[in-house]
C-alpha cells in the first residue's frame, strides 16, 4: 500500500506515530508522513528546520514532507496560532501531493484540526481515510477552558464532528471513546473501533519483586494535572483505617504537585505520603520494586476521565495490583483483566476501603500482578497494536469505505 500519514508531531518529538509509521514502511509499505516542524513541547523550532530547511527527510524507511507551523507558545492565542498554522499550511501542502496514495491515516492527537490536511486529501483524490483518535475533541477544550464560553465550544464541536464525519473508520485509544463517539457525534458501529495503544513490553521479563519493608508502600506514578484527580488519592490515603501501618508515594510532577502537598499537610498525613517529584524513566524499577501496589485515579467530571491512561498499562507491565478509583475504559480494562480493584472516580470513602483491604489482606490480591501482565502481552504490545492499524489500512485500501 501507499499510505498517507497526517500528524502534525513526529519524529523527533516523542509520539507513537513515529513507531507505527516506521513498523508500517518495515512491512514493506510505501509510507509518507505530511508532519508540522519539531518544536514540542520547548515551542522553540530547531535552527536546522527555519527558513525552509529539511522539508523533506527520509527515515526507518518513511517520507517525511514538512509543512510550516508558529512554534507552540503559552496561552489560548499562542497555541491557536501553532494549531492553526500547521493545519491550513499543511492542508495546502497535501493539494500539492500526487493522487497515488491508496489510503489515507490520520493520527489524531490535539486540536483535532490537525486531521483537517488528511481530509481535504481524501475530499480531492478520493482516497480512504483511517483517522486514530487519540484526544476526544470538543472535550479536550473543554478541559482547558471549561464552560466559560459556550459559543466557542459549540463552534468546535461543529468543527469536529465535520472532521470526524469525513473519516471512513475512526480508531480509538480506549473503549469508552466508541460511546463518546455514538452519544457526541452520532458515530458507531463499525466505524469505530477500539485500539488501544501500545506501552513498552521491557518490563515484562522483569522481577520487581516487593523490597522488605515493614510498611505498605503504595505507589503513583507520571503525571499530576488536573485530570490525575490527586485530591482524591490523597483523602482516600488519609481516611484509611490502616494508614499507620502504609506510606502513599507520589512520583512524578504537574500543575496539581503543590495541591496535593497542601492537601497532605492539611489532612494531617505530610508524614506518611512522600513526594518523589520527577524521576527519569531509568529509575522507574526502582519504585516498581518499592511497590506492594500502584494507585491510579482520573476525573470523572469529563469524558476525558474515559481515556486509557498509559501508566496503567506500565503498572500492568511490571506485575503490581492496581488500585484505582476511576471509570471509562480503564475500568473497564482493570476489571476484564483482574490485574487489580476499581471504584468509581471521586470515591473517596470507597477508595480508601480497598486501600484498607489490600493493607489488610494482600492475600486476597494474589495473581493480580500475573493476571495484569499476561493481560498486557494479549493487548498492550506494539506489534498488536500495528497488526491492528495495518489490517483497517488494508481493508480501506481494498474498497472498504463508509
Amino acid at each position: 500500500m501507499r499510505i498517507l500519514a497526517v500528524c502534525q508531531h513526529y519524529w523527533p518529538e516523542d509520539f507513537q506515530v513515529t513507531a507505527v509509521c516506521e513498523d508500517l514502511a518495515a512491512r514493506g509499505h510505501d509510507v509518507t508522513v505530511l508532519a508540522g516542524l519539531p518544536n514540542y513541547p520547548s515551542g522553540v523550532v530547531p535552527p536546522e528546520y527555519r527558513r525552509g530547511g529539511r522539508r523533506r527527510e527520509e527515515r526507518g524507511g518513511v517520507s517525511i514532507v514538512r509543512a510550516w507551523e508558529v512554534g507552540r507558545r503559552p496561552g489560548a492565542l499562542g497555541l491557536a496560532a501553532n494549531y492553526y498554522s500547521f493545519a491550513l499550511s499543511a492542508k495546502r501542502l497535501a493539494g500539492r501531493l500526487d493522487d497515488g496514495f491508496d489510503v489515507v491515516f490520520a493520527y489524531q492527537l490535539s486540536p483535532v484540526m490537525m486531521a483537517v490536511p488528511a481530509v481535504a486529501y481524501k475530499r480531492l483524490h478520493g482516497a480512504p481515510l483511517l483517522l486514530y483518535c487519540c484526544d476526544l475533541w470538543p472535550e479536550s477544550m473543554k478541559v482547558m477552558i471549561g464552560e466559560r464560553f459556550p459559543w466557542l465550544l459549540e463552534r468546535y464541536r461543529r468543527v469536529s464532528k465535520e472532521i470526524y464525519a469525513a473519516a471512513d473508520v475512526i480508531a480509538v485509544q480506549s473503549s469508552a471513546f466508541c460511546e463518546y463517539f455514538e452519544r457526541v457525534h452520532s458515530i458507531s458501529g463499525e466505524a469505530v473501533r477500539y485500539v488501544p495503544q501500545f506501552a513498552s513490553d521491557e518490563y515484562l521479563g522483569e522481577d520487581f519483586s516487593r523490597e522488605p519493608s515493614d510498611r505498605v508502600n503504595l505507589v503513583l506514578m507520571g503525571n499530576m494535572g488536573r485530570a490525575q484527580n490527586l485530591p482524591v488519592v490523597v483523602s482516600a490515603f488519609a481516611r484509611m483505617r490502616n494508614r499507620d501501618r502504609a506510606t502513599l508515594h507520589l512520583v512524578g510532577d504537574g500543575a496539581c504537585l503543590g495541591q496535593a502537598k497542601r492537601l497532605a499537610a492539611e489532612l494531617g498525613v505530610g508524614e506518611d505520603v512522600v513526594f518523589h517529584g520527577r524521576r527519569p524513566y531509568s529509575e522507574m524499577p526502582r519504585y516498581y520494586r518499592m511497590a506492594d501496589a500502584c494507585v491510579l485515579s482520573l476525573s470523572g467530571d469529563s469524558w476525558v476521565g474515559a481515556t486509557l491512561p498509559s501508566r496503567l498499562q506500565g503498572y500492568m507491565a511490571a506485575g503490581k495490583p492496581v488500585l484505582a478509583a476511576i471509570g471509562g475504559g480503564a475500568r473497564w480494562v482493570i476489571e476484564e483483566s483482574g490485574c487489580g480493584r476499581a471504584v468509581d472516580p471521586g470515591d473517596v470513602e470507597g477508595y480508601a476501603s480497598i486501600m484498607d483491604e489490600f493493607v489488610e489482606g494482600r492475600s486476597a490480591f494474589d495473581g493480580c500482578g500475573e493476571r495484569g501482565r499476561a493481560y498486557f502481552a494479549e493487548h498492550f504490545t506494539r506489534a498488536r497494536h500495528v497488526d491492528a492499524i495495518e489490517g483497517m489500512l488494508e481493508e480501506l485500501a481494498e474498497g472498504g469505505t463508509r
